[in-house]
Parts: structure tokens; C-alpha cells; sequence
């Protein structure tokens, strides 16, 4: 059925959207400083792997395969390094968001971010609406 166009563009009405409790932020707050020490050692692992030293000690002679393994073996090891230390930067950022009583609130719109997200993401920076919107581009 056909609508005006003032229709097809009004805006969706904001729903009110709960707080988190005490509780529910103490438990995240564990959750994620027991994320963090496990990326600490994880960071530390994948770094010691890396590390080009380790790898020309390990006896690798002059051979063009093993030459090749280890670069990628190592490369690997550098990445996921990397992506661990990201989540880190997310982590330590979403604890200084509790210590300053902002955790929960979308950095975009101020709106408060679904506790479901926040339980599944609990270092979202931004509400679902915003995240949809900044991946689509709209």
C-alpha cells in the first residue's frame, strides 16, 4: 500500500533502554580485567615467537622452505600479536569508562548501549543503531 513520503522517513521513536546495575558492571569489570591478564600473557607468548633472535638461533640453515616457513610462521605470530594488543587498547579503554561513569553510554548519540550488547561486547563503544549506521555508511 502506498504512504506519503513523510511516512517513509519518520524517525523511530528512541525507546528507553535500561541501565546497568552495581552488579552487572562489577561482574563485566571481572570479566574484563580477567580477559585482559589472559591477552597480557598471550601478547607476551606470541611476542617471544616473533621475535626475529629466536628464530635465526633455532638452526635454520640457508634452505629456502624453511626460510619461508619461518617468515610466515613468525609474520602469523606478529598479527596476532597485534590483534591481541587492539583488544587490549578496547579493554583498557572501556575500564576507564567504568572508573569515569560513562561505561554504558554510546560515544556517538549518549544514548545507553543494550545490556545484551555490553554482555556479549563488553568493551562496545558505540549502541547498535550507531554501529549499524557507522558500517553502512549511513
Amino acid at each position: 500500500m502506498w504512504a506519503p513520503p513523510d511516512v517513509w522517513y519518520r524517525p523511530r521513536p528512541m525507546t528507553r533502554r535500561k541501565a546497568l546495575t552495581k552488579t552487572q558492571v562489577r561482574a563485566i569489570r571481572e570479566g574484563l580485567v580477567e580477559e585482559r591478564a589472559g591477552l597480557l600473557s598471550q601478547v607476551a607468548d606470541l611476542d617471544a615467537e616473533a621475535n626475529v633472535k629466536n628464530w635465526r638461533d633455532g638452526g635454520f640453515d640457508d634452505d629456502p622452505a624453511d626460510s619461508g616457513s619461518a617468515s610466515f610462521e613468525r609474520e602469523t605470530a606478529q598479527s596476532l600479536s597485534n590483534h591481541a594488543r587492539k583488544l587490549l587498547e578496547q579493554i583498557d579503554d572501556a575500564l576507564r569508562r567504568m572508573d569515569a561513569g560513562t561505561y554504558g553510554l554510546c560515544e556517538r548519540c549518549g544514548q545507553r548501549i543494550e545490556v545484551e550488547r555490553l554482555e556479549a561486547l563488553p568493551y562496545a563503544r558505540l549502541c547498535l543503531e550507531c554501529k549499524r549506521r557507522d558500517e553502512t555508511g549511513r
